[in-house]
């Protein structure tokens, strides 16, 4: 009576766990690297080629420290870039949502410019986009900047977890 829902019960929490591992563990290439501008007029980077990581600090200039993402964290991130299909991403996502939009389309003042250079597999191509539009003034941002932005969101809560963020000089003063 109750050996047939417990049957397939098992034969779909077995095929949820295959599906968990699916993609997991894939290792980027070897080539994966990424430069990522962001906040405010793209004034925050992180280049993962050089190691290096630049903050922002508004009115006392800029600060550069020694950044090294462990390959663990690595990991993470290009498992996100494949899951957003950031390589599939158009290289203006701004002009990309005007065209896409049309007059729907509406602007704010941009706080953040995002400009992401990767590396993958031998091709190596920039994305840009900036924070404030232009979006569908009743939808919102398209899809692809959502996925830009949850990939740079995820690599800039990361940078900022981290003890080499906490011990560099805060930001002082204020945009004019």
């Amino acid at each position: 009576m109750f050996r047939k829902p417990i049957i397939i019960l098992l034969i779909l929490l077995s095929l949820g766990l295959y599906g968990c591992k699916k993609g997991a563990g894939n290792k980027p290439p070897e080539d994966f690297s990424f430069s990522l501008r962001f906040g405010f007029e793209g004034i925050n980077s992180i280049n993962t080629k050089n190691g290096t990581f630049t903050k922002d600090l508004v009115s006392a200039g800029t600060e550069t420290i020694r950044f090294i993402i462990p390959a663990d964290k690595m990991q993470d991130i290009y498992n996100l870039f494949v899951k957003n299909k950031i390589s599939r991403l158009p290289a203006d996502i701004n002009a990309f949502a005007l065209e896409k939009m049309g007059d729907t389309a509406s602007s704010s003042s941009p706080a953040d410019k995002y400009t992401l250079t990767y590396t993958c597999n031998g091709e190596t191509r920039t994305i840009i986009c900036n924070a404030g539009g232009p979006w569908d003034a009743r939808k919102g941002p398209p899809d692809e900047y959502k996925r830009l932005v949850e990939f740079i969101d995820y690599i800039r809560e990361y940078i900022y977890s981290t003890q080499e963020y906490t011990n560099m000089s805060p930001a002082v003063g204020a945009y004019s």
